[in-house]
């Protein structure tokens, strides 16, 4: 059976297009000018490739970093394809690795789960306002304990790869082809180089936070990204994580390809501002969308991918299919999934949103199924969160 989408402002990779997207088999068969009625017609909606999110915590009340079972991880798929997202990498801690496995690849009334993204352990807490360092170094004993938890399904693994015998367990992800992130790190630049040369490192999570900043002796582990050729990254344009003016140098060092927008958002995103408890301690949400510890330290965005789309467009001057690019054809090549996902074009998936001019997501298709639809689905969030709200 063939669907038919009718947009005046269809964003494909040649343009945007006034014209009909036809479907058929959970494939996109046809972009191009109409030839007769269209089955939903979105008139001046745009229509945008689905949003892959290759770094998020949670979102809605639905936690990847407590324990999870099946249930939550398929309802935190449904919570995020109601923002647009139609993949994700899960980024979890250890006690959520199972149900998402297990989850991996499965058709999902939601976002499709790629994967494992383990954000750790082995960090070193570097950048601005840090607080509590108690960090396990890093083991290839333990690395590989946690890759067999993921059951198979790890596809990137974060580390601070300045630490003693991290480049060890770099060479272990890499032999079992498992992205390396380069995280939550108090190197300087000459030890970014010679990570970089000996063992590699394949993106950055979330550039400017985290890390050694830019100062006129040593550019510190955030200049010396930028000055290679044979990285990519993670980037959070809320606005809060990263000032418009720092997100403008880092476009100006590096083109657009580099970059995969990413929400960094934890369960709380998307629920009333206030106070919650996550880990044991008290966080909270605020009006800007920062998630704060009770130091005032960022502990995660309560933001997600395609406000920060419109952040980078109305704001930083960034053009909307460029910013589409870094939220979904840039991801999907990273992992490698491009030829069947990331853009609109005939031959690949129907993995699309459609959305407001005010950037918020009126319907979301996964291979060409209906995932969210702003009319019917009027509750996607885990109420059960809300009993961790104390204020």
């Amino acid at each position: 059976m063939r669907t038919v989408l009718r947009s005046r402002r269809i964003v494909t990779e040649q343009g945007i297009v006034d014209g009909v997207i036809e479907i058929e088999d959970g494939k996109i068969v046809r972009i191009g000018p109409a030839a007769g009625p269209a089955d939903l017609d979105f008139e001046d909606q745009r229509i945008i490739p689905g949003i892959i999110d290759i770094h998020n915590h949670g979102f809605g009340g639905w936690s990847m970093t407590d324990p999870a079972k099946e249930k939550d991880v398929k309802g935190f798929a449904k919570a995020v394809a109601s923002v647009g997202v139609t993949g994700v990498l899960p980024t979890a801690k250890e006690e959520a690795f199972e149900a998402i496995a297990d989850c991996t690849g499965q058709p999902l009334d939601g976002a499709r789960i790629y994967g494992v993204h383990s954000e750790g352990p082995f960090w070193a807490r570097g950048g601005e306002n840090t607080v509590g360092e108690d960090y396990p170094l890093p083991d290839v004993a333990e690395a590989r304990r946690l890759i067999d938890k993921a059951k198979g399904k790890m596809v990137m693994m974060a580390i601070a790869p300045e630490l003693p015998k991290a480049y060890d367990v770099i060479r272990l992800l890499h032999q079992k082809e498992i992205l390396v992130a380069s995280a939550h790190t108090k190197a300087y630049a000459e030890d970014i180089r010679k990570a970089m040369d000996e063992v590699g490192l394949d993106i950055v999570t979330h550039l400017c936070n985290g890390m050694r900043g830019i100062h006129h002796r040593n550019v510190g582990a955030l200049g010396q990204y930028l000055l290679e050729d044979n990285l990519r990254y993670e980037l959070i344009t809320d606005l809060n994580h990263v000032c418009k003016e720092m997100i403008q140098i880092c476009l100006r060092m590096q083109p657009v390809e580099k970059f995969c927008l990413i929400s960094d958002s934890n369960y709380i995103a998307g629920l009333p501002t206030g106070h919650y408890m996550r880990y044991n301690k008290e966080m909270i949400a605020d009006e800007k969308g920062l998630i704060l510890d009770l130091h005032g330290r960022i502990c995660g965005s309560g933001k997600w991918v395609l406000y920060n789309i419109g952040q980078l467009v109305n704001i930083v001057g960034v053009s909307l299919e460029d910013a589409v690019q870094m939220a979904s054809l840039n991801p999907a090549r990273f992992l490698g999934l491009d030829p069947v996902t990331g853009s609109l074009a005939e031959g690949k998936n129907a993995d699309l949103a459609v959305i407001s001019d005010d950037y918020e997501c009126v319907l979301t298709m996964v291979e060409g199924r209906i995932v969210y639809d702003r009319a019917k689905d009027t509750s996607v969030f885990n109420p059960e969160a809300m009993k961790r709200k104390i204020a």
